[in-house]
């Protein structure tokens, strides 16, 4: 049933094996801030002859050097980003998981330097809050923690309602609950989906092609309020934001976050294929700058 529904929404646009296959003088190079084979075998479906770099656990000044002999950024999936860059408060801290201190700044080093170059930058799960963060934005630190309060605020209970100043409807009448159910992580993350709406007008939209598809999913964070220059493109049932991308484009560098994981997708869906080969185009556009530059 899932599978049938999956083909009726998402815009199967695409063939599922796709290729620039074009001769370059040398081979573009992108790099990426933790690379691990789901991403090296996504990109070799857009381009097999593209060259990954791994920045992971490169010390900053080694890795803009490596930066500079690349045509496109690739902010990765992973743990959750230190509070501390965005807010402050142990409480927060105790809701994060795995947090690496180096990976933090290594990418926010690498995302100021990718905008300085006007390179290229796509933002997948962590990379997308990542994207949000370094814009000077702010995230969820937990997701169902973050629906209870919200729900809690929207429908609250007569014993929540009782204060100094409020006194309690002798009868307060039926209690609306929050219906939509959207489950952004799972136990199996490889079997976890949920389905995504993009904004008509944002860059996202007239990428993929359609209005809503399903994507898979596999995180408790989330962007709340978001950076300076940033829009949200794509959201869930429940007003999670699910991609984020430039308010005002103009004269701006190219750059999406995607809170999903395209890379664990079939290149068939336009969620997964279509924002790859859009990625692959501008890394290429950016790399024939570079040539006439040099």
């Amino acid at each position: 049933m899932k599978k049938n529904l999956f083909g009726i929404i998402s815009c199967l646009l695409i063939p599922s094996v796709f290729s620039f296959a074009q001769l370059k003088e040398s081979p573009i190079r992108i790099a990426l801030t933790k690379a691990s084979p789901n991403y090296i075998n996504w990109i070799s479906k857009g381009d097999s002859s593209v060259i990954v770099v791994d920045l992971n656990n490169l010390k900053p000044a080694e890795a803009i050097q490596k930066l500079h002999d690349c045509a496109g950024l690739i902010l990765t999936g992973g743990g959750d980003i230190d509070p501390a860059l965005y807010m402050t408060g142990e409480k927060d801290k105790e809701e994060c998981k795995d947090i690496d201190r180096n990976r933090d700044l290594l990418e926010k080093t690498m995302i100021d330097e990718a905008l300085a170059m006007k390179m290229p930058i796509l933002g997948i799960c962590r990379g997308e809050q990542m994207l949000n963060v370094g814009m000077g934005g702010t995230l969820i630190t937990d997701i169902p923690s973050y629906m209870k309060i919200k729900n809690l605020k929207k429908n609250p209970s007569p014993a929540d309602m009782t204060g100094p100043e409020t006194a309690v409807p002798t009868d307060p009448g039926p209690i609306k609950k929050d219906t939509s159910d959207v489950t952004h992580q799972c136990d199996d993350y490889l079997h976890c989906f949920h389905t995504v709406r993009l904004d008509p007008s944002s860059l996202l939209r007239s990428i993929i092609g359609c209005d809503t598809g399903f994507v898979t999913t596999n995180h408790h964070q989330a962007v709340q309020m978001l950076g300076k220059g940033l829009r949200k493109n794509a959201r869930t049932a429940d007003g999670i934001i699910e991609g984020i991308e430039w308010n005002d484009a103009r004269e701006k560098s190219f750059m999406l976050g995607v809170q999903w994981h395209p890379e664990r997708m079939e290149t068939s869906s336009a969620f997964s294929g279509k924002l790859l080969l859009r990625f692959l185009a501008e890394v290429n556009k950016y790399a024939a700058t570079l040539k006439n530059v040099r």
